[in-house]
């Protein structure tokens, strides 16, 4: 996936993998999504499971990722630190255009959540996440 970083405005690329096999183990990745909210300056991000190619009746065709929406927790970690942002991970499934999808988003598991996945936002990983994420 190629985005344009907001640090310098250069071109970029994400590698995003949705696999079930991936090294003997499942892969699938965390994406940013571009919705009405992501103009308010909210972060969207939401758990990539597929990306498909359907041909429509029509001779049509169309790519749809399947993506479940992360919100943010009101679960809250022993310890907190400034900008801690923790998501839990929606049930439903949904379909959404891929060319919603700005890049990829690195999320660590919280180990202590057993019936919800949920994550918190790693948003060191580069300076254009560190803007993107607000700081």
């Amino acid at each position: 996936m190629k985005y344009q970083s907001l640090e310098d405005w250069t071109e970029a690329r994400d590698l995003l993998r949705c696999n079930p096999s991936f090294h003997d183990e499942c892969r699938y990745d965390y994406v940013i999504v571009n919705t009405d909210l992501s103009t308010l300056g909210n972060l969207v991000l939401a758990h990539l499971y597929g990306l498909y190619h359907c041909r429509l009746f029509s001779n049509e065709s169309c790519d749809l990722a399947l993506v479940r929406m992360l919100h943010l927790s009101k679960w809250k970690p022993r310890t907190i630190w400034d900008g801690c942002r923790v998501y839990d991970e929606m049930k439903e499934p949904q379909f959404i255009m891929p060319q919603y999808l700005v890049r990829g988003a690195h999320m660590i598991s919280v180990f202590e959540a057993n019936t919800v996945r949920r994550v918190y936002l790693n948003d060191l990983i580069d300076n254009d996440m560190f803007l993107r994420a607000g700081n």
